[in-house]
């Protein structure tokens, strides 16, 4: 079933939107933290995501964007406004629990890092409690309209979309996702199969 991202109007409603797993864990055994998450669109912004690690003490290394934040524990967020292309493109939002975010667009096999206007930039926020971390990933419109040459997206519009709880330290190794994926080796980078996500306006 479609993931639907409601239309919201702060975000404090982000807490009111659909909650999604991240519990579909393989290829290794061992860490398994719980994470989850919520999205939603910001009426005159943009997409807003919250995620949730269940993490006490996360591996947290890099403090720098565009960092290889994958070897520490990190959230990720991937998606794909035009799905109806060929080949698949995409953006991936890869964040640890410093706010160090590493953004990249392209295709399975050749992706670049992300250059826009500055006030068009996706921003990570972190924060960490006792026994958890979480990132907020704000992506305004402009920059999905300006990276995948499309019009705003609206109320009815669908895309695709997968969410990942990962580490790629030996240390700590986990790879979980969202939506499940079927390889036999670790890979997030398999557009075919990111879940859809449909925009719904609520009165």
């Amino acid at each position: 079933m479609a993931y639907q991202v409601n239309i919201i109007d702060s975000l404090e409603e982000l807490e009111q939107c659909e909650l999604f797993h991240i519990d579909h864990y393989q290829w290794v055994e061992g860490h398994q933290p719980k994470a989850f998450g919520r999205m939603g669109l910001l009426r005159d912004f943009g997409f807003v995501v919250t995620m949730t690690a269940m993490e006490a003490n996360p591996l947290t290394t890099y403090t720098e964007d565009n960092s290889p934040v994958y070897f520490d524990s990190a959230l990720e967020a991937f998606f794909d406004f035009t799905p109806e292309r060929e080949p698949a493109y995409y953006v991936n939002f890869e964040m640890n629990s410093n706010g160090a975010m590493l953004n990249e667009f392209g295709t399975a096999g050749n992706r670049k890092r992300v250059e826009v206007p500055g006030p068009w930039k996706g921003s990570c926020q972190a924060s960490r409690r006792e026994d958890s971390w979480s990132v907020l990933l704000q992506i305004p419109m402009e920059y999905i309209c300006h990276i995948f040459e499309i019009e705003p997206r609206k109320a009815g519009d669908s895309f695709t979309c997968n969410f990942f709880k990962t580490s790629s330290s030996k240390a700590c190794e986990h790879y979980a996702s969202y939506a499940p994926i079927i390889s036999e080796k670790p890979n997030f980078h398999l557009p075919e199969f990111f879940e859809k996500a449909i925009i719904v306006d609520r009165p």
